[in-house]
């Protein structure tokens, strides 16, 4: 714990755009390798793979690994920080721009603190700086320099903003416009609702029983319950279920989009629920309708005004940029809209209703801000992605597959040996199976297998010239058990494998030479079983239904048969068939073992 609290406050001591990188021998390579130029500054590829994680630590989420669509994105937004400060930075100096010692001191002053808080004792933090070869000193000359480019760049800015002329009078007619075209900003709905949450990364079986209990609820609801008095029992929201649920008015463009949507379906007056980010909604709705243009239209003319002039700060910038050398990850990086520097400038509250002018969606209570989820690997998965491809706890799938058999297992070459010519005919063979499985959990699944298998014939032609031909069939009824390991949302890897007891039911054996001819059924039993691998991908949205192939590994040997002569024409002939010789019967065999190539197709009946 010591060791991440020291890299959690070094993480900190940066502004946000850079965390300072430990100086040690282990990572002396890294801290040579540039990754970003600008100009005569530069960020290396240690002190940017810090300032990512940091960028996680500082929001209390757990860093994303590399390569994700999460960490790719906080990589980034790093680098673009870095390119707009320094550029900023060095505006800062051609209109020099003075920061004081004693602004910079207070600030590094300030960060050394905070960085303190993260040990339990001041001497925890010293001995964490003698372990990483530094001292108090050296951590300050870093935290100085960054805190200096930082304060300069926003210094500048700001001047600017205060500087640019203001915008053109936005007519009314424009704003009116502007209303008209953006009508979902405007909606407004007042309602009342009962949280059940899910966790992000709760199982299906979990959301299941979650979503059984809202729709009980909901039945009691309707049948004339008092939603205020249920939702201070049952809601996890705690701002609204102290309030008997309710919200209030909002707008459409407040709430997160996906409950949004389901709000705005139920009708005026009615009750359902609703499914979104933090879990199952049960809502009703008071009121719907629009907001009447006149009480917006102040908002709207602000928005308009704001939005450009913020466009003409976004020209400026760029023309830093054309101006500048900079180089990412050796290469000239395309154009793109300059990230604000520690959390200011100019792009704050562009993208949201005018009327609002809301960085952030709410989830419940209005003004209420989503919580940030827990990037492990990337963003957490929403309900309806949880475990999208597997069958929920205590679901039913149905199975139907088929196997082609390898070439190999020839029964008569094993019985007569090298002396005798035999073939195998293709195709070796071919099963059958159709399977009902129990989902134990998401992804263990134990079943009921009815398997049919058919041997092709073989021929023999030996050497007093007696032509033989047989063939095999069993079935068997098998328990089974799947093993699921989800790959990604439409694909997954499954372990299999089944045992049962097995009867030979259609072996046949005919001897024919001229006029000798022979006929016996073979009858035996024995235990057996297969055990494989296959890939399954989905067929459709719902992924209620899948292919399936794979491979597997069959153990079924008949040893010894019964026979049973039907047709026996002369005496036997000088060479009889092994099955119809007592004292060779236990060299007979019918042998299904080997490796099989599986197809199949697998139906999900319990999928919501």
């Amino acid at each position: 714990m010591r060791n991440n609290n020291w890299r959690t406050g070094l993480s900190l001591v940066a502004m946000g755009i850079m965390a300072w990188l430990p100086s040690n021998g282990a990572r002396a390579k890294t801290v040579e390798e540039i990754a970003v130029v600008v100009d005569q500054d530069a960020l290396t590829l240690g002190e940017l793979e810090e300032s990512v994680q940091a960028s996680f630590l500082e929001q209390g989420m757990k860093p994303a690994k590399p390569g994700t669509p999460a960490y790719e994105n906080a990589r980034k937004g790093i680098v673009e920080g870095f390119i707009q400060e320094v550029l900023l930075a060095e505006e800062a100096d051609r209109e020099k721009i003075e920061i004081s010692d004693a602004e910079i001191d207070r600030e590094v002053n300030n960060q050394i603190d905070n960085m303190k808080k993260n040990f339990s004792t001041e001497q925890e933090f010293n001995d964490g700086l003698k372990k990483e070869g530094v001292t108090l000193d050296d951590v300050k000359q870093d935290a100085h320099d960054k805190i200096l480019r930082r304060m300069k760049a926003n210094r500048v800015l700001r001047t600017k903003q205060q500087e640019a002329p203001g915008a053109t009078v936005v007519t009314d007619e424009a704003a009116r416009e502007f209303f008209i075209s953006h009508p979902e900003d405007y909606e407004q709905v007042k309602f009342n609702i009962i949280l059940f949450r899910i966790p992000p990364k709760a199982k299906p079986g979990y959301a299941k029983e979650v979503e059984k209990q809202a729709q009980g609820l909901l039945k009691e609801l309707k049948a004339g319950a008092d939603f205020a008095a249920y939702a201070k029992k049952y809601s996890e929201d705690q701002g609204s279920a102290e309030k008997g649920g309710a919200v209030g008015m909002v707008y459409r463009a407040e709430l997160e989009p996906k409950l949004a949507k389901g709000i705005f379906a139920i009708p005026e007056k009615g009750m359902g629920i609703v499914q979104a980010e933090e879990g199952l909604y049960l809502v009703k709705v008071d009121f719907k309708g629009k907001a009447d243009y006149p009480s917006v239209a102040p908002g709207i003319k602000d928005h308009l005004q704001r939005e450009k002039k913020d466009s003409g700060i976004k020209d400026w910038l760029d023309g830093l940029r054309k101006n500048a050398v900079i180089l990412v990850d050796g290469k000239t990086p395309p154009s793109s809209p300059p990230v604000e520097p520690a959390g200011k400038g100019v792009n704050a509250g562009a993208g949201t209703s005018p009327a609002l002018d809301k960085t952030q969606p709410v989830t419940a209570a209005a003004g209420t801000a989503a919580p940030a989820e827990d990037l492990d690997t990337e963003p957490a998965p929403k309900k309806s992605d949880l475990y999208p491809s597997l069958s929920p706890a205590g679901g039913w799938t149905l199975a139907l597959g088929g196997e082609g058999f390898s070439y190999g297992n020839q029964d008569l070459a094993d019985i007569h040996g090298p002396g005798v010519e035999t073939k195998q005919n293709f195709p070796f063979g071919f099963g059958l199976d159709a399977g009902l499985y129990f989902a134990v959990d998401p992804t263990v699944q134990i079943g009921l297998l009815l398997e049919g298998l058919q041997k092709t014939g073989e021929t023999v032609l030996d050497a007093a010239g007696n032509t033989y031909k047989w063939g095999a069939s069993a079935l068997a009824p098998s328990l089974a058990l799947k093993l699921i390991i989800p790959m990604d949302e439409s694909t997954n890897f499954i372990l299999s494998g089944s045992g049962g007891y097995y009867f030979l039911v259609g072996g046949n054996v005919n001897i024919n030479n001229g006029p000798v001819v022979q006929s016996a059924d073979l009858t035996a039993s024995n235990w057996g079983g297969k055990a494989g691998g296959s890939l399954e991908f989905f067929l459709d949205n719902n992924k209620n239904s899948s292919l399936e192939l794979g491979v597997d590994y069959r153990l079924l040997r008949f040893s010894p048969i019964s026979t049973n002569v039907t047709l026996y024409s002369v005496a036997l002939p000088a060479i009889p068939s092994p099955l119809l010789n007592s004292d060779m019967v236990n060299k007979a065999a019918i042998d299904f073992s080997g490796v099989n190539v599986v197809l199949g197709f697998r139906f999900y009946l319990d999928k919501d």
